[in-house]
């Protein structure tokens, strides 16, 4: 707040009562959240990093395991005495099955939850199993094989712990005594085996409670380690979380974007940011200790300050934690800062913040000086506002104000006349994108799209179809200007549906001049002059790709006696028959038929060689006597027939377009001495030394 009271001065007096506000502002700040470290999730990872396992080594207890049967082989083979019951083969075909086993659940995957638990248990049978069998077949009485029933059962209760022990003591307790009962009926009772049996017994007893007592003590010292563990990783977490806590207020207090200051409950200042360092042009070692806050405040400002404090003291009023002021810094410029504290209750020391405000001060001056000038502006802007309207009205052409939706926001009369929608319709109702034909108006988005995406300019200028309010379709040319920092443009739209009628005219007269130009009028096949064009640009072209280039002249049988007898309208009927025929019996589109001269027509037929170029000519030459034209004056048939010439060529440096022509010439020739009404190839190139082939049809 700024304070303009002019009130005596008191000397001696603090510029803030500290006392009142931290009483007022009992606020609390916590660094850090002892808490947050002591809950389940901490206790979660230390367990699962710190939890005590047992030793485990496969390859050894395999080993291990493989022993006893081996031992059992060694044992009954050295004997001087058969084994009970089975042949000494069977016991060494059984400890090898036994043996192949183990190696299988040692290999075996556990891929499921609770398989591996699920072995460890087979195995431990196994070696229980293989102890038993070993003890059975023993002849000696007493049987020293009774030994390996305690070693295997006191070595897999160490390696497993209690819990497994007492499973291998109660497969124990069902073998031991039907091995018993087995060897009494065998070899008979003898009370010298008792004691061992009773040694025995004690044995795994005794070394089951002491596997029992070693879980416990095992589990206890586990527990232990995991606490002191969990402990550790909790203070070491503690520690991080400080540190991270230190440098991340250092880095806030360093890095911050208004100066900040750290005073003494005497205001003598004990740390500075760079903020307050360049505010003020002091360094460092001329602040900590030795200047206070107080003597960086304006003299006048510091006395309306302790005015106000002793006037707030007397009322009773809460003692502020923001004042405007003014501050000196070292080279006595003057600067307008607001100062606010931060009372912390726990900290003895308090921390302000340092906002420079000059410049906002020189902007509220200047934009006291600006609104005078926007006043004297808006005047003239309603001046010019009635002259824009004018001229938007007046402009002569179809104009709008469209704004950042589309929206139409102003229209002129001319527009509302093109589009034959009121102004009152239009303005802040319509859309500039309903007036546009669809597929014209997914054209545009489209191209803008594209251009956008290759970063180029948009067009100011568009050629689209416009719709009306009777949907009719009218060409315009759409001009579109945005003004600089302006949120709509003006669109103006110019009526060309005439200019465009005129042009589609004209269009359509320049279609039917180019096929006149190019198409025989009485045929309606190629003329003479695109049969020149078409055949030299295919000599040029498959000159390049080294293909080759068939040729086809046709020619209608005895067509001058045709025309002395039925005339000449019967004459050009009969060409037309001809030329359609010809035209349907070449299938693919890149192939020419032409007429090219009185009765005579042409066929080019690019990347084809003489067999496919005479396959085509007999397919029209059959097609044409197929239609039994009568020709009565025809020396070679009663209808009207084709004689055809076809010659092929691959296109080189050495021969031209002409020696084409003349070889199908010639071809077309010999068909017509020969008797007419046939097809005849002929040879051209390096093949005219060879003779020509004759095929003739005659139906």
């Amino acid at each position: 707040m700024q304070i303009s009271s002019e009130i005596k001065t008191y000397d001696h007096q603090p510029i803030i009562d500290l006392v009142d506000i931290v009483k007022e502002r009992p606020e609390d700040h916590r660094v850090v959240d002892l808490s947050s470290l002591s809950g389940t999730d901490a206790e979660k990872i230390a367990r699962g990093r710190l939890v005590a396992s047992r030793i485990k080594a496969p390859e050894r207890l395999l080993l291990i395991r493989l022993i006893l049967p081996v031992a059992a082989i060694l044992y009954f083979s050295l004997s001087p005495v058969s084994p009970l019951i089975v042949p000494l083969y069977g016991i060494i075909g059984a400890c090898f099955f036994f043996m192949l086993y183990h190696l299988y659940l040692y290999r075996h995957p556990a891929t499921r939850p609770g398989t591996q638990r699920k072995i460890i248990l087979s195995a431990n049978q196994v070696d229980i199993m293989v102890a038993h069998l070993s003890w059975m077949f023993d002849p000696a009485i007493p049987a020293p094989m009774m030994l390996l029933v305690a070693v295997a059962a006191i070595a897999n209760g160490f390696r497993q712990g209690g819990a497994a022990f007492r499973a291998i003591l109660k497969l124990t307790a069902v073998l031991t005594p039907l091995v018993i009962l087995a060897r009494v009926q065998i070899t008979g009772v003898h009370l010298s085996a008792l004691p061992f049996v009773l040694l025995n017994a004690f044995f795994l007893i005794y070394a089951y409670f002491l596997i029992v007592r070693m879980d416990r003590l095992q589990a206890a010292a586990d527990a232990r380690t995991t606490r002191l563990e969990l402990n550790n990783y909790k203070l070491k977490q503690l520690g991080m979380a400080l540190q991270k806590s230190e440098a991340r207020y250092r880095n806030l207090f360093d890095d911050s974007s208004v100066a900040m200051v750290l005073i003494e409950d005497n205001m003598l200042i004990s740390l500075v940011n760079e903020k307050f360092l360049t505010l003020t042009g002091y360094t460092k070692s001329d602040l900590y200790n030795t200047k206070k806050l107080s003597d960086l405040i304006y003299e006048d400002d510091l006395q309306r300050i302790r005015r106000f404090h002793a006037k707030r003291r007397r009322m009773g009023g809460t003692t502020p934690t923001e004042y405007e002021c003014k501050m000196v810094d070292r080279e006595n410029n003057i600067r307008h800062v607001i100062i606010r504290f931060n009372i912390t209750h726990w900290h003895e020391r308090i921390m302000a913040t340092i906002e420079d405000i000059t410049s906002r001060k020189q902007a509220k001056s200047a934009l006291q000086t600006s609104i005078k000038r926007l006043r004297q502006t808006a005047s003239r802007l309603a001046r010019s506002q009635k002259q824009y309207r004018n001229l938007f009205e007046n402009t002569g052409t179809a104009t709008i104000l469209v704004e950042k939706n589309m929206r139409i926001s102003m229209a002129n009369t001319k527009f509302s006349e093109l589009t034959g929608f009121s102004k009152k319709e239009l303005t802040g109702k319509k859309r500039l994108s309903e007036f546009i034909e669809r597929r014209n108006l997914i054209r545009i988005r489209r191209f803008i799209g594209k251009q956008k995406e290759k970063g180029l300019p948009l067009p100011t200028e568009y050629e689209c179809l416009m719709v009306d309010r009777q949907r009719n379709q009218k060409h315009v040319v759409m001009k579109i200007y945005t003004p600089p920092e302006q949120e709509s443009s003006i669109v103006s739209f110019f009526d060309i549906t005439k200019r465009k009628k005129a042009e589609a005219a004209l269009q359509d007269a320049h279609e039917r001049l180019r096929i006149l130009a190019v198409m025989d009028e009485l045929t309606q096949v190629a003329n003479r002059r695109q049969f020149n064009d078409k055949l030299a640009s295919e000599w040029q072209r498959l000159l390049r790709d080294g293909r080759p280039l068939s040729l086809i002249m046709c020619d209608v049988d005895c067509f001058k006696a045709y025309n002395d007898t039925y005339g000449h309208q019967n004459g050009d009927r009969c060409l037309r028959a001809i030329a359609d025929t010809l035209s349907r019996s070449v299938k693919r589109s890149v192939d020419l038929v032409a007429r090219y001269g009185g009765e005579e027509f042409a066929i080019i037929m690019p990347n084809t060689t003489l067999s496919g170029a005479l396959r085509v000519a007999e397919t029209a030459r059959s097609a044409v006597a197929n239609l039994n034209i009568p020709n009565r004056a025809s020396s070679a048939e009663p209808f009207i027939t084709l004689s055809l010439g076809a010659a092929s060529i691959v296109p080189a440096r050495s021969v031209s377009v002409d020696d084409l022509i003349k070889d199908a010439d010639n071809a077309l020739y010999a068909a017509k001495t020969s008797g007419r009404n046939q097809v005849v190839g002929g040879l051209t190139g390096d093949n005219k030394k060879g003779d020509q082939r004759h095929i003739r049809r005659i139906p």
